[in-house]
C-alpha cells in the first residue's frame, strides 16, 4: 500500500480536531433535519383530525431523501476536500516536499496517496449522515436508479473536488491561499452557471418566437438545447437537471426533444426535427474522468518540480 496513504490515515486517527470537527458537522446535521421535519409535519400537528396516508408517506420520505441528498451533495464538494487543500502546500510550509520528492516514492505515487487519503477521511463526513438518506429511501417514492444515480453524483463530486483540491495545493506556498482559491471558485461556479442557464432560457424563447432567418439545424440545437449539456459540467446543477428532466421524460439515459421554429408566414410554431442528447449524469461522469485525469496528471508534473 502507498506508504503516504498510511500515513496520513495513521495521523488522522490520532488527531482529536478531526473527531471535534465530525461531531459538530453532525450536531448540525442533526438540527438541520430536526427543523425540515418539523416543518413537513407542522400541519399534522396543529391538526386535531390530521391524518397521513399512505402517499402522505411518500411523498415526506422522497423530501427528507432530497433534502439529505443536497446536503451530502454539498458536503462533498465543500467539505470533503478540506484536507486535500493543505496536501501539497502543507509540505512546502514544513519544507518537506524536496524530501519526499528526492524518496524512493514516484510523483505520481505521491499525488496518488494524498488523493486516497483525503478521500478516505474525507468520506466519513458522508457515510456518517448516510443514514438519514436512506430513511428517506426506505419509506418510499425514491426508485432504486434515483438511489444509484445519487450514489454516483456523491462518488464522482468527491473525486472531482478532491483532485481540484490537491491540484490547487500545488500551485501555491501557503495552504490559506490554497483555502481561499478553492472556495471562491467553487462557490462563485454555480451562482454563473444559473445566471447562463436563465439568460440561455430567455435567449431560448426570444430566438423560437423570432422571425430572424433559420440557422443550419445543429445551430438551432445548440441554441435551443445547448443548456442540457452545459448543467452537466456541474455537478449540483447536473444532479438537479438530471431529476427534473428524467422525471419530466421518464428516461434516465437518453433525453428527446423537439426543435421547433415560429414561422411568421403562417403564425404557428413549424417543427424543424427531432434531437436525442444524453442525460446531465452521463455528460457530467465524461467530463469529470477527463478533467480529474487531467488534474492529476498536471498536479504530478508540479510535485515532481516541487522548486516552481
Amino acid at each position: 500500500m502507498n506508504p503516504l496513504l498510511l500515513r496520513h490515515l495513521y495521523s488522522s486517527a490520532r488527531r482529536n480536531r478531526f473527531f471535534v470537527f465530525l461531531s459538530i458537522y453532525l450536531f448540525v446535521i442533526a438540527i438541520l433535519t430536526g427543523l425540515f421535519i418539523l416543518l413537513t409535519i407542522s400541519s399534522a400537528l396543529f391538526e386535531e383530525t390530521a391524518t397521513t396516508s399512505l402517499s402522505d408517506l411518500f411523498v415526506q420520505g422522497r423530501a427528507l431523501y432530497w433534502f439529505s441528498s443536497v446536503i451530502l451533495m454539498l458536503t462533498a464538494m465543500l467539505l470533503v476536500p478540506v484536507n486535500a487543500l493543505g496536501a501539497i502546500a502543507g509540505e512546502r510550509e514544513n519544507r518537506t516536499l524536496e524530501l519526499l520528492v528526492t524518496t524512493t516514492l514516484r510523483p505520481r505515487a505521491v499525488v496518488l496517496g494524498k488523493v486516497g487519503a483525503s478521500l478516505l477521511t474525507g468520506s466519513l463526513y458522508i457515510l456518517a449522515p448516510f443514514p438519514l438518506l436512506m430513511i428517506g429511501f426506505w419509506l418510499g417514492g425514491v426508485t432504486t436508479t434515483e438511489l444509484l444515480l445519487t450514489l454516483l453524483f456523491l462518488v464522482l463530486t468527491m473525486t472531482l473536488n478532491v483532485v481540484w483540491a490537491v491540484y490547487l495545493s500545488t500551485w501555491v506556498r501557503k495552504t490559506i491561499a490554497a483555502v481561499i482559491m478553492f472556495y471562491v471558485v467553487n462557490l462563485g461556479v454555480l451562482p454563473v452557471i444559473a445566471l447562463v442557464i436563465g439568460l440561455w432560457g430567455s435567449l431560448y424563447d426570444l430566438w423560437v418566437y423570432s422571425e430572424a432567418a433559420l440557422l443550419p439545424f445543429w445551430l438551432e440545437v445548440v441554441i435551443q438545447y445547448g443548456w442540457v449539456i452545459l448543467v452537466g459540467l456541474h455537478p449540483l446543477a447536473a444532479a438537479i437537471a438530471t431529476e427534473v428532466l428524467g422525471l419530466n421524460q421518464g428516461s434516465w439515459w437518453w433525453l428527446h426533444f423537439t426543435v421547433e421554429r415560429f414561422d411568421p408566414t403562417a403564425s404557428a410554431t413549424t417543427t424543424l426535427g427531432a434531437i436525442s442528447l444524453p442525460s446531465p449524469w452521463i455528460v457530467f461522469t465524461v467530463s469529470t474522468a477527463l478533467v480529474s485525469l487531467f488534474l492529476l496528471w498536471r498536479a504530478t508534473r508540479r510535485v515532481a518540480r516541487p522548486e516552481r
